[in-house]
Parts: C-alpha cells; structure tokens; sequence
C-alpha cells in the first residue's frame, strides 16, 4: 500500500476509542425520513461505527473536496489547509456497513432530497431514478458484504487520512490484511476495492457472502462481526468490531 505521504510525515500516532452509535431507525418509511433523520442513519446508527486517531503531521499543504460518496453529486468547494508538526490533527473515521439496508436507504434519501427535481426534464428525471434505483437495490451488495471508509479533521478540515492511505493502493497489498471476520473465527477475504478519487471521498472495500460450502459468514445466530483493517503499522487504522444482535431489524440480520 502506498503510505508514503501520510507515513512519512506522521511523528506520532495516539488511539482513542472506536464508538459505535446507537441511534434508533425512524419508524417511518424511509421515502419520509428528514434530512436529519437520514443523516442520522447514515452517520449514527448500528450499522456506523467512528473510530477516533491523532496523527502530528510534518508541515504540509493539501486540498479536500468533502463530499459523501454516492450521497451528492457534486463535490464540496474546496479548501486549502496547512497542516504543522505544532498542530496535532484529530481525525474521525468513520466506518459504514454499506450493504445494509437502512445505509442505502439513508443514500437514497438525502440525495433526493440533496436534488433539486422541478428543474430535471423528463430524460434527467429517468437518468436519476435509475440511479436511484440502482443504488437502493445495489446489486453487488447480493453477493458481496460492502464496507466504506472514510474520514475527517475536527481541527484541520483539508486533512484526509483515508485519500492518503488509500489513493495508491494495490488491491493485492491490501489484502494481506484486510478481511472480515466472525466470532467463530471464519472469515471473508478482501476480493473488491475501490479508492477514493478525492479528498473526501470514501473506500470501498468488497467481501464475499459465501464460503466454498455455500454458507454465509454471518447469521442472526453470530454475536460478532469484525472489520480488520490493521496491518500493524503505527499508521494504521483500527479495527472494528460489531454487535451483530445490534444489525437484526424485523428479525432479519442487515448487511
């Protein structure tokens, strides 16, 4: 994997404590969810964990556009911000289920409500249902767990720890170590990735639901999913570990 840039500035890196938040799903349908609602969803429900690291930077410059990926269809304005080895920059990551199902609805929702319609001709209107559609459905999430990571500064808002780490990986790098993993030891290995393009933008990272036997790797009968992410650098990211009894909705395991 490409570290170069991050890693080679970084002088010290603390660890804080991964959250995972517990808000409740909306009891509405999500073609009704609020703006706040969706956001919610998509940033502090069960299927969202965050994970807290401070990273000290060599002086540096860098530019971020940031936008969800798949949320908005434009980027954010950019912004140029100077990172010093004086200013320890607080990073938030912030790891998504995103196969789920609550996740994609969450998408769909704050992109419809993200676009302005009235103005779309007949042919943009079908353009982006069809998107929509495809993103709600997500026809790879049938044959693959979907996992997002993404990132951002609560002190330096240009710092992207994720566009760093990730922009130049190779898949074949990646994965060494990055897998998924059961409470009975089974695990899922990394088949899919897909880097972010910019500053702001997530990584995408594809599992396969299967094993050999035709078994899935998580069932409602599972206490633990965990997404490994460490490869045992001081750079790293952390791993992160799921209640699945938390991912049931309606008696059905979401992911």
């Amino acid at each position: 994997m490409n570290l170069t840039k991050l890693s080679a500035s970084i002088l010290i890196t603390v660890l804080f404590a991964s959250v995972c938040a517990q808000t409740a799903l909306p009891t509405k349908p999500f073609e009704q969810w609020s703006k706040t609602e969706a956001e919610k969803v998509l940033n502090d429900s069960n299927w969202t964990m965050k994970q807290e690291l401070r990273l000290r930077f060599d002086k540096e410059v860098q530019k971020a556009a940031g936008s969800y990926s798949g949320v908005s269809g434009s980027a954010a304005a950019q912004s140029q911000t100077e990172v010093t080895s004086d200013l320890p920059v607080d990073f938030i990551f912030t790891l998504r289920l995103r196969s789920a199902l609550p996740i994609r609805q969450a998408i769909v929702r704050l992109r419809n409500l993200e676009t302005d319609i009235e103005k779309m001709n007949q042919s943009q209107m079908a353009a982006f249902d069809k998107q929509s559609k495809g993103l709600l459905e997500c026809p790879a999430c049938q044959n693959n767990y979907v996992v997002t990571l993404s990132s951002k500064s609560t002190n330096s808002p240009g710092a992207d720890a994720v566009f760093n780490l990730f922009k130049g990986a190779q898949q074949a790098d990646l994965e060494r170590y990055i897998f998924l993993t059961n409470d009975r030891g089974e695990r899922r290995p990394l088949i899919h990735f897909v880097p972010p393009k910019v500053p702001g933008d997530e990584a995408t990272f594809f599992f396969p639901r299967l094993d050999d036997r035709g078994q899935p790797l998580l069932t409602e009968t599972n206490k633990q999913l965990v997404v490994n992410l460490n490869d045992n650098r001081p750079t790293s990211v952390g791993n992160f570990q799921f209640d699945v009894s938390r991912l049931i909705l309606k008696g059905k395991l979401e992911f």
